[in-house]
């Protein structure tokens, strides 16, 4: 009995994500394989009602409990998406959220684009196989790029706007932002409580290490550490 359960979720993944080769962990109990499968199953039917709602859907949709979205007609999603439990995306600004194949956004994670209704946001724009961990904070005032296979940890924060605040005469608020957006390549690694500020690339195959703020630019592989961040080491390099 035990393997046919074990067949029967492995299949059920293979064919939500479309991957033939996606293997279940070993050694899991069918009880907790089949109550994985019914906790997929009530998140493809919360999904199912969402749909038709959306700008754009290329396959199932994951839903946890509480999700929270504005502004579904700028929302354009890929195969297998999954928005786990409390999620918030704000899609109101100029271009929207599109979320690639394969992306996971966990729980408590907020993406935002637009914070002042009269200065809608840019966009935000996720790849294929990124996951965004629990707590991330993404708000896209200037357009942010995620490219393929990014991982996100736990609380990570990427802010595309600053203030202007060099007259002293006038309110901060009253100075207007600058937005010049935010790059993140393909293959990255953010650890847990990175910052990333607008006008930041970080080039494909970097590690940010654990509660680093990163402030300027990086070059492809390499790992980023401190506050303010700084390069500490290219990956590849003896």
């Amino acid at each position: 009995m035990s393997i046919i359960i074990d067949a029967l979720v492995e299949k059920s993944i293979q064919w939500a994500k479309r991957d033939p080769f996606y293997k279940i962990p070993p050694g899991m109990s069918s009880t907790v394989l089949l109550s994985e499968l019914l906790i997929r199953f009530m998140m493809a039917l919360r999904g199912t009602f969402l749909r038709p709602f959306v700008r754009k859907a290329n396959g199932l949709i994951f839903l946890g409990k509480r999700v929270r979205i504005r502004s579904l007609g700028s929302l354009k999603l890929g195969r297998s998406v999954s928005i786990h439990d409390n999620v918030y995306l704000d899609a109101f600004s100029i271009q929207g959220i599109t979320l690639g194949d394969n992306v996971t956004i966990r729980e408590n994670t907020i993406l935002e684009c637009t914070g002042v209704f009269r200065f809608p946001g840019e966009g935000l724009m996720i790849g294929n196989n990124v996951g965004i961990s629990q707590n991330c904070f993404i708000a896209a005032r200037g357009f942010i790029t995620i490219g393929d296979n990014v991982q996100f940890g736990p609380s990570v924060t990427l802010y595309s706007e600053n203030h202007n605040f060099d007259d002293l005469d006038i309110l901060i608020r009253d100075q207007g932002v600058r937005r010049k957006g935010i790059i993140i390549e393909d293959d990255c690694w953010l650890g847990t409580g990175c910052t990333i500020l607008d006008g930041v690339t970080i080039g494909r195959g970097s590690v940010i290490a654990a509660g680093c703020v990163v402030t300027k630019s990086v070059p492809l592989f390499s790992i980023v550490a401190g506050v303010p961040g700084r390069i500490i080491h290219t990956r590849g390099k003896k």
